[in-house]
């Protein structure tokens, strides 16, 4: 590996560590417990399932994140060396602009950023509408952010695992926007229309 391989490597896994486990796991972990954070499992008679079961959930989907990790990360396409270099430049860089974006968005969202889900979206109940930072461009700037982030990895390192969660960013990423999109609506009404009349859905500027 080059010296440009090792500082990438430490950067991407390093932030990812962050994200992923300090950060986001940290605080869904306090929201379950506190009953204002959606849950990986179904409820069961109207009460939704323990804590420890959705702690387990995400342990088990960690668990095949990792397998799928060590089965997919091959390469699903070959460039020159020179070609390879300047993928992994522009991509480093998109990776680290598109983290600067979800870090920015999580700082203004503040107390009122949670995980939605398949199946929930949950607001606390005096949830503010966020229109600044920038919110006061796109409504879902995490969101851009990670498929920044995504593209950015994609272009570091051309492997099937990456192009996998890029395509499923793509995918997931709008569906819960607009499920995000109609919990807020109904919540502030004329106040969520005229933001959005004003704002792009997760590309500023563009859409």
């Amino acid at each position: 590996m080059t010296p440009f391989d090792w500082l990438a490597a430490v950067i991407v896994l390093t932030t990812f560590i962050y994200l992923g486990f300090v950060l986001t796991l940290k605080e869904w972990f306090d929201g379950l417990r506190k009953g204002q954070a959606v849950t990986l499992l179904p409820a069961r008679s109207g009460r939704d399932m323990p804590v420890w079961a959705n702690l387990a959930a995400a342990l088990v989907l960690l668990g095949l994140a990792g397998l799928m990790t060590y089965y997919l990360w091959i390469p699903f396409i070959h460039v020159t060396t020179t070609a390879s270099v300047v993928l992994a430049v522009v991509g480093l860089v998109a990776y680290l602009v598109g983290l600067w974006f979800v870090l920015w968005a999580r700082r203004t969202l503040g107390k009122y950023w949670g995980l939605s889900s398949s199946r929930q979206v949950k607001l606390l109940d005096d949830h503010l509408l966020i229109q600044n930072g920038p919110f006061a461009w796109v409504r879902h700037p995490m969101y851009s952010g990670w498929c920044m982030c995504m593209v950015g990895l994609t272009l570091l390192y051309p492997v099937w695992m990456i192009l996998v969660l890029l395509i499923s960013c793509l995918v997931a990423f709008p569906a819960r926007a607009h499920r995000e999109e109609s919990a807020l609506a109904e919540r502030f009404g004329d106040q969520w229309n005229a933001y959005k009349a004003r704002t792009k859905f997760m590309i500023p500027f563009v859409y």
